[in-house]
């Protein structure tokens, strides 16, 4: 049996091969979520609260809180920092430590 030889390429070998994708890294007004690790403020705002969205939407759902503290608004951290500032909190000698002792009226 001898071999055609037609001088074209199989119609699928084009589309075995993805277009690249362009990843985009997050920056800090990309939507996720954010955290309050502050101390609860009855009645304005609660340790742990979760907030969706940008970091604009996450302060504007707590204005009323940072309105009566401005400090509130350094303790709405992103989830990509949740861990790390969780720690910061307990651990005296950083902002993040000394703004929650003020917030809570320790200092």
């Amino acid at each position: 049996m001898a071999k055609s030889t037609t001088g074209t390429a199989p119609a699928c070998a084009e589309a075995a091969s993805p277009a690249p994708k362009s990843e985009k890294k997050p920056d800090g007004s990309a939507a996720g979520f954010y955290c309050y690790i502050g101390p609860s403020i009855t009645g304005l705002i609660q340790h742990g609260g979760i907030y969706r969205g940008t970091r604009q939407e996450a302060l504007a759902a707590a204005a009323a809180a940072i309105e009566h503290n401005p400090l509130i608004k350094t303790l709405i951290v992103p989830g990509e920092q949740l861990s790390e500032a969780r720690l910061k909190v307990k651990k005296p000698g950083n902002a993040l430590y000394q703004n929650y002792q003020r917030v809570a009226g320790k200092m």
